[in-house]
């Protein structure tokens, strides 16, 4: 049973938000969907269509929820929150990637003020809480739009996780009585998103590079990079200007590029 708070609902976001355009209607489009198969199919339909800019789509439940690399999203009914928003970003090609970077950042910003806990991000998409992964974040295209697909657990039935899943995946509420709502965690991801998407539309990436690079959990690591059939191993020593991870090898650096690889710890694991 969902407690107080946690069921997502419209009128609810609607009365907390304290953004200026994301979600705010008539300009975007707000939508919570009971069920859904998967927000960011849903969004990029709406792109299509030709949605405004901060158009944003949450569901209680999907039936079809996407990860990266054609991944499934574990989405159980009113277990976490499943938000997709509608971009129609102004930058250059080479710089989309931080987008992907600029959301986890300010995921890791809005679940601390909400709730209190220290996030970790691991490059490129991923939300670490306790060595686990807490949510992910994907971004897809439908030019000239983006959407910004944003996946964070809060509550499971540990029964009812998927065996494989068991050692990899947390919640926010997992082994803590923290007290505060979905929706205003909904509603102050959108506040925060809004905000460091400015910040990359206003030209100043430094600054998101540098926050990133404060919660990331890989930068000084040892780790294994999967890439195809190709494994590279290696201690991550910063990312470029661009996003990408930029790793030392017994080769010497190498630039890995977000899309081809996924990242992992020599012992296996998230951290």
């Amino acid at each position: 049973m969902a407690q107080e708070g946690e069921i997502l609902n419209v009128e609810t976001i609607r009365a907390l938000l304290q953004t200026n355009l994301f979600g705010r209607e008539p300009e975007s489009i707000l939508e919570v969907w009971d069920t859904i198969d998967s927000t960011n199919k849903h969004a990029l339909q709406l792109a299509k269509d030709g949605a405004a800019q901060g158009t944003c789509i949450l569901s209680r439940e999907q039936t079809a929820g996407r990860g990266r690399l054609g991944r499934s999203w574990v989405s159980p009914p009113d277990s976490g929150i499943y938000m997709s928003i509608v971009l129609r970003p102004t930058l250059a090609m080479e710089d989309m990637p931080l987008i992907t970077l600029a959301t986890g950042v300010a995921c890791a910003k809005a679940i601390e003020k909400c709730c209190g806990f220290a996030i970790g991000l691991k490059w490129v998409n991923d939300l670490i809480l306790g060595r686990k992964k807490l949510g992910g974040i994907l971004v897809e295209m439908q030019k000239p739009a983006v959407v910004v697909g944003i996946g964070i657990n809060i509550q499971h039935d540990e029964a009812t996780v998927p065996e494989d899943l068991k050692e990899k995946m947390t919640w926010l509420r997992r082994d803590s009585d923290t007290k505060f709502s979905t929706n205003a965690l909904a509603t102050e991801i959108l506040l925060q998103l809004e905000n460091y998407y400015q910040m990359l539309l206003d030209g100043r990436k430094s600054d998101i590079l540098n926050d990133w690079r404060k919660l990331s959990v890989n930068i000084g690591k040892e780790v294994s990079c999967q890439s195809g059939n190709q494994q590279i191993v290696g201690e991550v020593i910063d990312i470029s200007e661009q996003g990408a991870l930029l790793l030392r090898t017994v080769d010497g650096v190498q630039t890995i590029y977000a899309g081809e690889v996924s990242i992992r710890n020599l012992d296996g694991s998230y951290t």
